[in-house]
């Protein structure tokens, strides 16, 4: 007669499947913060493109005009989403129409900047028109535009974050900047053309 030898099957215990659980864990908490780290950086890069972008559009304007593209410039920033700052888009974007006003007479496209998606990170158009209704950075915040209005090439810095920014911008007509990731002003995530 033959003996049968009994195998146990051993499977994990208690103990062992809760630290891999531990452990996966862990993991997934570092690779979380590595995503969010990037993805904090790849807004502020897009927020950067778009004042950049718009600083120069200014700037090519002013060039080619010999003024700003605003006909009520003020020493006070104004922000993308207000009359006053979609007036200023408008021009950029050869969007003003007819009229004896008209201050991009020529109706060059002097601003490129990509179509919002959920009012973030570009222009938002009416009713997905073409009317501008604003301009947004990375979370959501409109953009600030400050001119030389006096035309001395001087522009007081409205948002000095660190003893060592200067207070007078030099050699620009218009700066563009971004309260940044946490929406505050005058803090280290500003996002600036400058």
């Amino acid at each position: 007669m033959k003996n049968q030898t009994v195998r146990q099957l051993r499977g994990f215990t208690l103990v062992e499947l809760l630290i891999v659980i531990a452990i996966i864990m862990v993991l997934a908490a570092l690779g979380f913060a590595g995503v969010q780290s990037a993805l904090k950086k790849a807004r502020t890069v897009q927020t950067l493109n778009m004042v950049t972008n718009t600083s120069q559009a200014i700037q090519n304007f002013f060039d080619e005009y010999g003024s700003l593209p605003t006909a009520n410039a003020t020493p006070t920033p104004i922000s993308t989403n207000t009359p006053e700052g979609l007036n200023v888009l408008r021009v950029l974007l050869a969007q003003e129409g007819t009229g004896t006003t008209v201050l991009n007479t020529k109706g060059v496209r002097y601003l490129d900047i990509k179509t919002a998606k959920a009012r973030k990170a570009g222009v938002v158009y009416e009713g997905g028109g073409t009317t501008v209704t604003g301009m947004f950075d990375a979370w959501g915040d409109p953009l600030w535009i400050a001119f030389d209005e006096d035309y001395n090439d001087e522009i007081n810095n409205p948002v000095p974050n660190s003893p060592g920014d200067p207070q007078i911008i030099r050699g620009m007509k218009a700066i563009v900047y971004s309260y940044g990731a946490d929406r505050t002003e005058k803090t280290k995530d500003d996002v600036r053309s400058w």
